[in-house]
């Protein structure tokens, strides 16, 4: 049985030396493949990111383009707005003038024809005053003649 001992601890030494060397073989082949896998998934996962990625440039693209077709449609309706309000000022300025003119037209034939009212009844208190500056005269000459007779 001496002989026996170390003749099964030198094949229990073997058998367990070869198992291990097996084991770390194939943990180095499924280290190897799981790096050439993990490698081909990276790569995988990195297109899609960069397909991802890039659609979401291409959306972001298409809203920026949107906001700023939008901002200039509003810009330009605002000008448009602007634009009427100012001419609708301009108008009634315009009419304003015209109805300011017509009023002084107005005022102006009033006053013309105040003036010439106003310069008959001078002529006509002038005639008064002439004529009763006569009848005086024809008063005092009557008197005069009434106090020579």
């Amino acid at each position: 049985m001496r002989v026996g001992v170390p003749i099964f601890l030198f094949l229990a030494a073997a058998g367990f030396h070869t198992a291990l060397a097996a084991s770390l073989e194939s943990a180095e082949k499924e280290d190897t493949f799981g790096e050439e896998v993990g490698l081909e998934q990276l790569s995988d996962l990195q297109k899609r990111d960069q397909e991802e990625f890039e659609a979401a440039q291409m959306s972001e693209d298409a809203q920026s383009e949107d906001v700023h077709y939008l901002e200039a449609v509003q810009d330009q309706h605002t000008e448009e707005k602007n634009d009427t309000h100012e001419e609708d000022m301009a108008d009634r300025d315009r009419d304003r003038n015209v109805e300011t003119d017509q009023h002084e037209s107005e005022s102006d034939e009033n006053v013309d024809g105040m003036r010439h009212k106003r310069e008959h009844l001078e002529a006509n208190v002038e005639e008064a005053d002439e004529m009763a500056n006569v009848d005086e005269l024809i008063e005092d000459k009557a008197r005069d003649e009434a106090e020579v007779e």
